[in-house]
């Protein structure tokens, strides 16, 4: 019953989507970083019912990827693209930890933040309306493989002390959660190889690469993990992935 409440709980919190409030109880919400991969089957499903709508009605390429690149932050609510923004403001002020941790949780938008936020966005969107129709298959296991590896850095890497929601999951959440959320990984990886092993393969390994770059940003910028930086490896690792799948399959069109 606490992996219900807790799937409850992934939904409320990391999603816009309707979802049974639960009580922020240890036992209730143990698993709810686990449960993160299933927002991002929710997501890749309302991703191919709006390719399905784009064919039907014939509303062509951009709107489509408009719609890609709307979907995610209608769904989710924007939680990860602003710790995504927060991230960009404290990395590009170029201050001493405690100053950039501070900026983190400054509510306010900083000019770095909204700059940060126009360039992914339009990157998203261009890297979409680049994509044909065989990317659709990849849509359900990008959005499941960045959630797991989010679940991973939010379960098992270094977390600052004190840091607040995340550090509260932490301490609800147990090994075997750790464990699950590895495990997430490796299935959302096999599921991107059992599509394209080639474009799949190279999109998991790209997604597993930003994760270790993030934990070595987050020590050596941030001095450990915290809600906002899961956000912006979440956020880095589908850019990461979108633009691996272009490229890849560019290079295969051209040999």
């Amino acid at each position: 019953m606490n992996f219900i409440y807790s799937l409850f709980a992934a939904f409320s919190m990391f999603s816009a989507l309707p979802a049974p409030q639960v009580p922020w109880e240890k036992e209730k919400i143990r698993y709810m970083l686990v449960c993160l991969p299933f927002v991002g089957v929710a997501i890749g499903a309302a991703e191919w019912l709006w390719a399905v709508l784009v064919d039907l009605l014939g509303l062509g390429q951009a709107l489509r990827a408009a719609g890609f690149t709307l979907i995610p932050i209608l769904l989710t609510g924007g939680i990860h693209l602003d710790g995504f923004m927060d991230t960009v403001d404290a990395l590009k002020s170029h201050a001493s930890p405690e100053k950039k941790r501070a900026i983190l949780k400054d509510p306010h938008v900083g000019a770095f933040a909204a700059i940060g936020l126009g360039c992914y966005l339009l990157a998203y969107f261009g890297l979409w309306y680049n994509l044909g129709p065989a990317a659709f298959r990849f849509m359900i296991p990008m959005h499941v493989m960045s959630r797991s590896l989010s679940a991973v850095s939010g379960t098992l890497l270094p977390v600052r002390p004190g840091e607040g929601t995340l550090n509260y999951f932490r301490q609800a959440a147990d090994k075997k959660v750790g464990i699950m959320a590895i495990l997430w990984v490796v299935l959302s990886a096999a599921y991107l190889v059992a599509i394209d092993p080639l474009i799949g393969g190279i999109m998991a390994l790209g997604a597993i690469l930003m994760l270790l770059l993030v934990r070595r940003m987050a020590m050596k910028q941030f001095e450990g993990m915290s809600g906002d930086i899961a956000g912006f490896q979440l956020q880095a690792a589908e850019l990461v992935m979108l633009a691996l799948m272009v490229l890849t399959e560019r290079i295969g069109a051209v040999l």
